[in-house]
């Protein structure tokens, strides 16, 4: 609704001036006029407007497309999917608790009268492995994670999700069970309609060769959104799903009773978005009709709450904020110094007669021609630069599938690469189109209203403009009124828990404050006060309300960059003249050069507005240039310090996920390809905390895994007699009852401390392997034997990115209470070869050698190559569109330069015929540009590091380390500095060129 109405005034407002332009031919020929007078400033002033434009356009097509992805990833997991009703159960292998056909009837029934309410679907569920005849027991990627669904037809038929799909979906007979499967899984898995699959149900069985599975035949393969790409409880990243009647389904899941389901799907009326809206409304229906014991997830509302929290869609909308106001900033800065120009010009007007209506129509009409032109190209580019920019990420995904080491692993990243293509919203065009054209029309309208009221004598003499005390008195008067807001605001935020309105409040305060202090002479309480908002930007999360949000909330992550950016470029704005005055006072000694640092500090020194725009658009472009290349590159110098952590220093890690191997210990050690080798076994064990018993896991390891292992960034407790790390590992292999735990899983234990652990009963129920940690919370009946208690020695850093999350012990030290089935037993060890070539070569070998015999590989090296690839691509992708954020910078301190030419035409004129030479003259813009520059560079460089250190200081980062890359933010900052002396060599050669007499008499 606000965009129509937006548009339909902005459209109002064109006709407007057109008509305005037919009825005023002579004033509109005087606009029309300037356009062509030099034809330099116009080109310079449409680029700028279409530059910043295009960067509006691009930020805002760039989210658009991200937030397309993102939703469309949830739209196709979930289609009309908003709530999932179950009972779940203890036993981890299944999941969920069957439910009569009498208990589902009764919700059907009453949610079917809920108009709220547009479908609801009795499933029967479970995620199986299935496969061709034979290879459903496979771990080489010849079997597949799957949801089998078991429906009844004729309710099937009614889900909105498959209406849109030509879907029969065979019924029950007495030959071999016919199954529907998605396009997804036919392609996987090559098969096609009328081929057989095989069923591995129950994971435990997966080496019990002799028993055998269930067959199904395909009987159709469709393609659809849903309930047709079912992912909600399979934890899988592919989607594949398999639907079939059931009483089939029963039969093959072995459930000896008839009529039971385990689930009910519900849809929400409306589309997929507008249905989860109604989400709260029904499950307050759904509750009273059922018991405690049953679950109402509300799985489409926490998906969408997911993408709200935190994802690289919002990651970009953050940097896209700060471009947008770089893009804002230079269209303000160019149509200030448009009207400024035109200042002489327009009190001429005034002089001959010309009302002041007709003279601020004057300039209304020159800028409308600037910004209607420039915003439809800067629209058109934007797209193109967000399109291209888009092609990126999908390249991207390219280079990522051909790292990714093992097989069937890509087919969630050939999914994504699928779907993420380029889109943008009709609205978001028109929002980047209407700020091309509204910004720069307010900003005319507002200064040629100013100048056509502006004293005829002042304004032909282009005398700058003083405030008055009637004016200066209103705007203190403004900024206490803003002051007051800001105090509510952040006292509402505070009692509503609100961080970001209390930040934001406490933040506007602080800098309206100086501004609300009827003084002339503030400078030193307008710096205090703008050190203050840094400071207490810095230390804001020593606040619990901020704290505790600083995570999770981007909008309160934008306000904090905001406020140490803004706080920084009030402070330099604020101490222009401070820096003049030092500036001298360093330079006075040279003799010859300090006439000109002088005369080219002194005019951006006097003209506050121009010099702190520029510099503004300098340090938003840079500021957000430093965060994402500070983020990323700690992130990354992390990783590479992990790499002997990923395996505990060893090269490979052979896992095993059915509780058993298929290769053992003394086959595997006597491969040519592998030296030392180690074996670590997984006991999930029930882990008191707070009261309540919690499943971890426990990993038992061997002799060489004490000799061999190089994890040395370990926290250990002093008094033990240990001097190093070895000595650590050493005293844990001597000392039973004794533990190392990793704070990863375990955050808030340290060494000294004492855990309480306890035996889980008939673990080999659970199906063992990766479902043994679907389940956290136990209960009371499955804990088994007394209590174990174990002292923590040492602690692993949260940080560490490390495959042994949860409690280190000896093997030999293993109480005999937690004994029996391993949830997992696994193979660490490192490849011959001195080179890390050679080590690649001898993994690929080793892996042909065995890939039949179960056990599942990954080599450190590419765990390393992938992450880093898929960082610094996202990273290179963002830092090349903010790359064309610098034009702005650019673009106008080339254009300020260009306009300083024709406004100092004189003063160029007066300083040649006092003895200034045409070198002087060049030196003088260019030190105009390098003192611009510089600040606006350092202010972004240091404001964004100050923003990189409040944000690892933030507890979503604890435990993370800050690394800086000089380097990169050096070598940016020297070519954004060249590229900007460059820009303004050709006003600097023409400013020295002026001949002293034509000077003089230059009169515009």
């Amino acid at each position: 609704m606000i965009i129509q109405i937006i548009s339909l005034f902005a459209g109002v407002a064109v006709i407007a001036i057109l008509v305005s332009m037919i009825r005023n031919p002579i004033i509109f020929k005087i606009g029309y006029r300037n356009i062509y007078r030099r034809k330099s400033d116009t080109f310079l002033v449409i680029m700028g407007s279409l530059i910043g434009t295009a960067l509006i356009m691009g930020s805002m097509a760039m989210n658009d497309s991200f937030q397309n992805f993102l939703y469309g990833q949830i739209e196709r997991t979930h289609g009309e999917i908003d709530e999932l009703i179950y009972i779940p159960s203890d036993n981890q292998n299944i999941g969920k608790e069957l439910i009569p056909n009498s208990k589902i009837e009764i919700l059907v029934d009453s949610l079917l009268k809920n108009e709220q309410v547009d479908g609801v679907l009795p499933i029967l569920s479970r995620t199986v492995s299935i496969g061709l005849p034979g290879e459903a027991r496979s771990q080489t990627g010849k079997s597949f994670q799957v949801s089998m669904i078991g429906v009844e037809a004729d309710q099937l038929s009614n889900w909105p999700d498959v209406d849109k799909v030509d879907l029969v979906l065979p019924s029950a007979t007495d030959e071999l069970p016919e199954v529907v499967i998605n396009k997804e899984l036919a392609e996987v898995a090559g098969v096609a309609v009328g081929d057989t699959l095989e069923i591995l149900v129950d994971p435990g069985q997966r080496l019990l060769f002799w028993i055998p599975l269930p067959e199904v035949r395909v009987a159709e393969i469709v393609e659809g959104n849903g309930i047709l790409h079912y992912q909600i409880e399979n934890q899988g990243s592919n989607g594949f799903t398999m639907l079939m009647d059931v009483e089939e389904a029963r039969e093959v899941l072995k459930i000896g009773v008839e009529d039971y389901y385990n689930a009910l799907i519900v849809s929400n009326s409306g589309d997929f978005l507008t249905g989860e809206r109604l989400t709260d409304q029904v499950v307050a229906s759904i509750k009273p009709l059922v018991g405690e014991e049953v679950v109402v997830r509300e799985v489409k509302k926490d998906s969408l709450s997911m993408v709200d929290q935190g994802n690289i869609g919002l990651l970009f909308l953050m940097l896209s904020v700060f471009a947008i106001f770089a893009g804002v900033l230079l269209l303000t800065n160019i149509y200030l110094m448009l009207a400024q120009e035109r200042r002489t010009e327009l009190g001429t007007l005034r002089a001959i007669g010309y009302s002041r209506k007709r003279v601020s129509r004057t300039i209304l009409y020159e800028g409308f021609f600037y910004s209607i032109f420039s915003s439809g190209i800067g629209v058109l580019a934007g797209l193109g630069i967000a399109r291209f920019i888009l092609g990126s990420f999908v390249n991207l995904f390219e280079d990522a599938v051909s790292l990714i080491p093992f097989e069937g692993a890509n087919i969630a990243f050939n999914s994504m690469q699928n779907s993420f293509v380029f889109f943008v919203r009709i609205d978001s065009i028109a929002y980047g189109f209407l700020l091309g054209l509204i910004i720069p029309m307010i900003i005319i309208v507002y200064t040629g209203r100013k100048i056509s009221r502006t004293n005829i004598v002042t304004a032909v003499r282009n005398i700058p403009e003083e405030l008055d005390e009637r004016k200066r008195l209103l705007l203190n008067v403004i900024a206490a009124v803003g002051v007051l807001v800001s105090v509510v605001m952040a006292y509402s935020g505070y009692s509503l828990g609100n961080a970001t309105g209390f930040f934001t409040g406490v933040m506007l305060a602080g800098l309206l404050i100086p501004v609300a202090i009827p003084m002339k002479n503030k400078r030193w309480i307008e710096s205090f006060f703008s050190i203050a908002v840094i400071v207490f930007t810095m230390f804001s999360n020593s606040f619990d309300l901020i704290a505790s949000n600083s995570g999770s909330s981007i909008y309160l992550t934008i306000a904090k960059g905001a406020a140490i950016l803004f706080a920084g470029l009030f402070l330099i704005v604020y101490n222009l003249k401070t820096f003049e005055y030092l500036l001298n006072k360093l330079f006075q000694k040279a003799r010859a050069a300090a006439p000109v640092f002088k005369i080219s500090i002194a005019f951006s020194a006097r003209n506050r507005l121009r010099t702190g725009l520029t510099i503004a658009m300098f340090a938003v472009v840079i500021f957000v240039i430093t965060l994402i290349s500070i983020i990323p590159y700690s992130m990354e110098q992390m990783l590479v310090k992990s790499r002997d952590a990923i395996f505990a220093g060893f090269d490979v890690g052979a896992f095993s996920f059915t509780g058993e191997s298929a290769i053992t210990f003394t086959e595997l050690k006597s491969q040519l390809e592998v030296r030392e080798i180690s074996t670590v076994s997984g006991i999930n064990v029930a882990l008191r905390r707070d009261g309540r018993y919690d499943v971890e896991q426990v990993f038992a390891l061997d002799d060489n895994f004490i000799d061999y292992n190089r994890m040395t960034e370990l926290d250990f407790v002093e008094g033990l007699g240990i001097s190093d790390v070895k000595d650590l590992w050493n005293y844990l292999r001597d000392n039973s009852g004794t533990v190392i735990v990793s704070n990863s899983v375990l955050p808030d234990v340290r060494p000294g401390d004492v855990l309480e652990l306890r035996r889980i009963a008939d673990q080999s129920d659970t199906g063992n392997g990766a479902a043994a940690f679907t389940q956290k919370k136990l209960s009371s009946e499955m804990i088994d034997s007394g209590p174990i208690y174990l002292e923590v020695i040492a602690t692993i850093p949260e940080n560490t990115i490390s495959f042994l999350n949860g409690l280190l012990i000896y093997i030999g030290n293993t109480p005999a209470e937690l004994t029996g089935s391993s949830a997992a037993r696994h193979f660490l060890f490192n490849l011959s070869g001195d080179t890390e070539v050679e080590k690649k070569a001898n993994f690929d070998s080793l892996q042909d050698k065995i890939s039949s015999r179960s056990p599942f590989l990954l080599y450190v090296d590419d765990i390393m190559n992938l992450t880093s690839t898929m960082l610094q691509g996202t990273i290179s992708i963002l830092r090349s569109f903010l790359y064309f954020g610098m034009l702005v910078g650019i673009v106008g301190i080339a254009i300020i330069m260009f306009k300083a030419l024709h406004e100092r035409k004189r003063i160029i004129g007066m300083l040649k015929a006092i003895g200034f030479t045409k070198a002087m003259v060049f030196s003088s813009f260019l030190l105009e540009t390098s003192f611009i520059a510089i600040i606006g560079i350092l202010l972004g460089m240091v404001t964004g590091t100050l923003t990189s250190v409040e944000i690892f200081a933030s507890p979503l980062m604890e435990g993370m380390k800050l690394y800086i890359p000089w380097d990169q933010l050096i070598s940016m900052a020297l070519i954004f500095y060249i590229a900007s002396l460059v820009s303004t060599i050709i006003p600097s050669y023409s400013a020295s060129k002026i001949a002293p007499a034509e000077a003089l008499r230059y009169f515009e």
